[in-house]
């Protein structure tokens, strides 16, 4: 059972059910208004604990009822939480949700907490197999990686934008899983497939994947791009499919399946997330993915 660990962003969601995108300028109203957490590296977490790993959140969380909140949400869906409670505003986010389409559109603020690496639990970091990143909290996530790399600890990263100072973190990535807008954005190339064997050049990390939604994506392999599949299903809430995607793979990953295998998986594991509502509660269990993937 690997142990993955987390730094990043633990948002806290306002997720507006809607039965359809409002049009500007007009009023509808909401069939649900839910609170709940979310991130790219919380909900990562979350998954990977679902799929069997031990996962652990080490990033910060603020004092007060929001980081209270954010943090007896983690310990439910069996994430540790060794976050550092200090001073600062939450990230959040409002997310509407269209009920005709299943799109989701998210409005965020970082809120202010520090980005301040010495508020890091190492200990907790040191004993782990993976570390998990998503480019937020910059400088502290190059630290850990930093610290990860000197011991030996696989580094992960969630590149789904490209932020200011990213370049600085790729170089110590040893599995790259980023959008198919960050990959387009990042390598100027106008294919997924001629973006994959570019950042394969560029940093040579052991696992690289790129991720597209609904279109499946690709991993690399002996020296090409391969393309996987999404499954199709009825889609509810695809808000956090690729976080979930991500917490899949390094659980399968740090079962040493290839990455073909473990690209399979997780997208299954993201279908099957996108049949509920929600991030966390939707993420299936591991027989549930096992029973789907047979019957797939």
């Amino acid at each position: 059972m690997s142990r993955i660990v987390g730094v990043g962003a633990c948002v806290l969601d306002a997720i507006i059910e809607c039965p359809f995108y409002p049009k500007e300028d007009s009023k509808l109203k909401a069939t649900a208004v839910i609170r709940r957490g979310g991130g790219p590296v919380g909900n990562a977490l979350a998954a990977a604990a679902a799929m069997g790993a031990k996962a652990a959140y080490l990033g910060t969380l603020p004092l007060g009822a929001d980081g209270d909140f954010l943090a007896e949400e983690l310990e439910r869906y069996g994430v540790r939480c060794r976050a550092k409670r200090v001073d600062g505003d939450a990230f959040t986010s409002y997310v509407v949700l269209a009920g005709d389409t299943g799109t989701r559109t998210c409005i965020f603020e970082k809120g202010t907490m520090p980005d301040d690496s010495s508020y890091l639990n190492t200990e907790e970091l040191q004993r782990a197999d993976i570390l998990h990143l998503d480019g937020n909290f910059l400088q502290s996530a190059i630290y850990a990686a930093e610290f990860a790399q000197k011991n030996g600890i696989t580094v992960s990263l969630d590149a789904g934008s490209a932020y200011e100072g990213i370049g600085d973190l790729l170089p110590f990535v040893d599995v790259l899983i980023p959008s198919a807008e960050f990959a387009l954005g990042w390598t100027k190339e106008r294919t997924l497939a001629d973006a994959l064997c570019s950042l394969n050049e560029m940093y040579r990390p052991a696992a690289l994947v790129v991720t597209d939604g609904v279109r499946g994506g690709y991993y690399f392999a002996e020296g090409r791009a391969e393309k996987y599949p999404a499954f199709p299903v009825e889609i509810k809430d695809s808000n956090g499919a690729g976080d979930v995607f991500h917490g899949a793979f390094l659980a399968a990953y740090g079962e040493k399946q290839s990455v073909a295998e473990c690209c399979r998986f997780a997208s299954a594991v993201a279908a099957l997330k996108c049949t509920g509502i929600g991030v966390k509660q939707s993420i299936p269990l591991r027989r549930e993915v096992e029973i789907f993937l047979c019957r797939g």
